[in-house]
């Protein structure tokens, strides 16, 4: 079976959850086998079954020529260490160590990235055993003539081995819901980038190779013409790369700062290399600016080894003090989890929307510590016309095995990369600022003016005035059936409201003010107008009644008009001490004392 959950949404926890629920059953007669491809996911794997299994669960390695994870009830392992990418030895660990139907339940995580034919080993090896995948984007597998019979193998097609999934939650459900964090798509676009180099225009330009500084000729240069695509992979013009940076250190300042933590994804290594240096130069500027001193490490390559800066994810990940832009090609698109990432760039194109999705999930992580409930997508290259894509990848050609396809980067022994000098002005245009929606069943950019017109007609809908609106939020099913039905039509109020900067006000103020050109008041100077607006009131009643009214504009300061309908208001310490409900009942029905005390809150 297949579950399809967006990154950051739990597939692991589930994992967790559903071994622990089989075994509680008795229903593990026989291990289990969570089954990764990176040492990474291998260790947020092992934290979470370790939480439920205790020494029960272990990685799969070698220790003392034996098999570490021998007697546990759950084996954590990568394809590597079974041996299931090893040509030498195929399967060797696994073969050595595990006999025909070892395992009752084997769980592949990340199980879009099969390599093609490899590890589907382990699966052949126990057919009688449940087989689950785990992905945020199922891949399908482009048919070709062309490919082999180990193009075909089980696992290249998850849809076509697993079936459709048997459970589903998207990145938009899970930002509607709040369990992702918010996120606005901003649209920048070089001018430099819709135009074309022919060939003999980038030799008369005297192009330069940029890894020996030698000349190039005409049989360096592999196409007739160059895009905008080529950018950064075959050809570097000169003010492009550092255009781009101003443009994006000025989104930063303009949107929390510069010290926020950011991935720019870049096309090859030495790309990174230059995006890493051009921010930290202004960076370096801005602080002297500033007057203050500039913290460590503020941009960096972020590539494979420890010498090459992935030694420097763990302080992206937990400092506040240094390591803010890692600048990568891919290594950081996929497991590994920054839950304080405040904003994904595109600096590279991309035809991959595996590729795609699993790059913008980095950003997805709520991180409650720093008040991170939203981060921006800052695309330089249109990579969000990729949204609402399928998840289908070509095979491979005969012979070549790897990633299906999926545009790596890098640097490897591909064509020369040429550098043009100056003589092409640059300039960055803005594009337009969206939110990500649901429109006929695909993932689709909304412009933000428009989904926030959209939103505000639909309310304005079935309240035509303040006064009809203030009475429709009052009534609890009134005000849940427009929010459903927003919802319904895949329109989230709370990430509207996160975009426009107004988490410190009730949806009645956000509604309120674009709707109805209300003056709009934070939680907190709500509740408090409310008690300093009416002393009259209070001075009507019973000194109990008065604790328990005023401790309403107390609740709603905190957490709004939630806070007043929920079965913890009568717990809150102020207010059961005063009687709750009890100590209303002298003014009247306390239903309809509530009702007066809403309009009195929500008129002020």
């Amino acid at each position: 079976m297949l579950l399809a959950l967006a990154t950051g949404a739990g597939k692991t926890i589930i994992a967790t959850n559903l071994l622990w629920r089989m075994s509680q059953a008795g229903q593990l007669p026989k291990p289990a086998l969570f089954l990764c491809d990176r040492d990474e996911l291998r260790e947020q794997a092992y934290a979470k079954l370790k939480a439920a299994f205790g020494d029960n669960a272990r990685i799969v390695e070698t220790k003392q020529g034996g098999n570490a994870a021998q007697n546990a009830r759950i084996h954590i392992a990568t394809y590597q260490t079974l041996g299931l990418d090893d040509d030498d030895g195929f399967a060797s660990f696994l073969s050595e160590h595990y006999g025909e139907d070892a395992f009752s339940v084997i769980i592949i995580d990340e199980c879009h990235r099969s390599a093609w034919g490899r590890w589907s080993e382990v699966l052949k090896r126990n057919p009688n055993a449940i087989h689950v995948g785990l992905t945020a984007t199922p891949r399908k597998l482009a048919e070709s003539k062309n490919a082999t019979a180990e193009d075909q193998e089980i696992t290249a097609n998850n849809r076509k081995y697993f079936g459709e999934p048997v459970y589903e939650y998207t990145l938009i459900q899970a930002q509607e819901d709040g369990y992702l964090a918010a996120c606005e798509i901003v649209k920048r676009k070089a001018s430099i980038d819709n135009r074309v180099f022919t060939k003999d225009e980038i030799l008369k330009a005297g192009a330069k190779d940029v890894r020996t500084g030698k000349p190039l000729t005409d049989e360096d240069l592999t196409k007739d013409e160059y895009t905008g695509k080529d950018f950064d992979d075959e050809l570097f013009i000169e003010l492009r790369t550092p255009e781009m940076c101003k443009d994006l250190f000025a989104l930063l300042c303009q949107n929390g700062g510069p010290e926020q933590k950011a991935i720019i994804f870049c096309t090859r290594e030495i790309h990174a290399d230059r995006v890493a240096q051009h921010m930290n130069n202004l960076y370096t500027r801005w602080c002297g600016e500033q007057g203050q001193t500039p913290k460590d490490h503020y941009a960096f390559k972020c590539m494979g080894g420890p010498n090459n800066g992935a030694d420097m994810i763990e302080p992206l990940r937990g400092s506040g003090e240094r390591a803010f832009i890692a600048c990568t090609v891919d290594l950081l698109e996929a497991g590994v989890d920054i839950e304080r990432l405040n904003a994904v760039v595109f600096f590279r194109y991309l035809q991959s929307p595996i590729k795609f999705y699993q790059m913008v999930g980095r950003g997805t992580r709520i991180h409650e510590e720093t008040q991170k409930y939203k981060f921006w997508l800052y695309d330089y290259t249109d990579v969000t016309s990729l949204f609402g894509t399928d998840f289908i990848t070509k095979p491979p050609r005969p012979g070549r095995s790897g990633s299906g396809g999926d545009d790596s980067g890098g640097d490897g022994d591909g064509p020369s990369v040429a550098e043009i000098g100056g003589g092409y002005d640059v300039i960055v245009n803005p594009q337009g600022r969206f939110i990500l929606s649901r429109r006929d069943g695909r993932d689709t950019p909304i412009p933000v003016d428009e989904y926030r017109r959209e939103v505000i007609q639909r309310v304005i809908a079935e309240a035509r005035n303040l006064d009809d609106f203030r009475a429709l939020w009052i009534e609890a099913q009134k005000r849940r059936q427009l929010i459903d039905h927003l919802l319904g039509d895949n329109f989230s109020p709370d990430v509207i409201r996160e975009i426009d900067q107004m988490s410190d006000f009730d949806l009645y103020d956000f509604f309120g003010h674009h709707g109805y050109h209300a003056r709009a008041l934070k939680r907190p100077e709500r509740g408090e107008l409310f008690i300093t607006h009416n002393q009259s009131w209070f001075n009507s009643m019973d000194g109990k009644a008065v604790i328990v009214l005023k401790g309403l504009g107390h609740q709603f300061a905190q957490g709004g008009t939630d806070a007043l309908e929920s079965q913890n208001l009568w717990e809150v310490p102020e207010i059961k001490l005063a009687g709750g409900l009890n100590a209303l009942r002298g003014l009247g029905a306390p239903a309809q004392v509530m009702h007066e005390a809403k309009a009195r809150l929500f008129g002020v």
